[in-house]
């Protein structure tokens, strides 16, 4: 069930209150300054996106747990020393006069981080040169979309990883020359391994190493 609500004052800033809402998904309409008064007083995620800020609610499966801790150590492994990763609670600065704010499960920067002051003493980094995003059945839609589209439009973004949490299917998206065209390529076999950044490859038998879908 999703749910949108108009006053920014409903919204819950404790995580048990917000687990004892009745819905997974909760939008609620209000401007930037709302949301980033809102944004360092609030116990769980929350995005900005078209107005709203956005909710997504459930507990995290123990699949999507493993794959961001293998997708980290892999990246770790693969890429140089140029190159640094980060985790799922850093924000990300979209340009453009639409106001944004998303979160990756993971993001990666070649060379020195670049921000932009957000309020305060919050920041976004302006140069991710990867994002990868773990996909659940609550957020699929919203991160394959308006998320991935919005990722798109980082000057400096060359690779999206997409990977879904509850199947084994990798899809990645890559900047060809001109910025406006990208290469999807798809892979769902554990021998089938994906190219990163030009730096080499992670098979799909890595990213989903110990995942157990039986047991889920």
């Amino acid at each position: 069930m999703n749910k949108t609500i108009n006053l920014v004052s409903t919204l819950p800033l404790s995580l048990n209150d917000r687990l004892e809402m009745d819905t997974e998904e909760l939008r609620i309409a209000a401007n930037w300054e709302d949301f980033l008064d809102i944004l360092p007083k609030c116990e769980y995620r929350i995005e900005y996106a078209e107005g709203e800020i956005i909710s997504f609610m459930g507990y995290a499966s123990e699949e999507h747990e493993i794959i961001v801790a293998n997708i980290i150590k892999l990246l770790g492994n693969l890429l140089s020393d140029d190159f640094s990763i980060r985790g799922s609670n850093l924000a990300l600065h979209l340009p453009g006069a639409e106001k944004r704010y998303f979160n990756a499960d993971c993001t990666v920067v070649k060379g020195p981080s670049e921000k932009v002051e957000l309020k305060g003493n919050m920041k976004a980094i302006t140069n991710p040169i990867l994002l990868v995003e773990i996909l659940s059945p609550s957020t699929y839609s919203h991160d394959l979309g308006l998320k991935t589209q919005s990722y798109r439009q980082i000057p400096s973004l060359q690779q999206v990883l997409l990977i879904d949490s509850t199947k084994m299917n990798v899809v990645s998206q890559s900047r060809l020359d001109k910025d406006s065209e990208w290469l999807l390529q798809e892979y769902s076999s554990p021998d089938d391994s994906c190219a990163v950044l030009g730096q080499g490859n992670l098979s799909l038998s890595d990213i989903y190493r110990k995942v157990n879908w039986t047991n889920a």
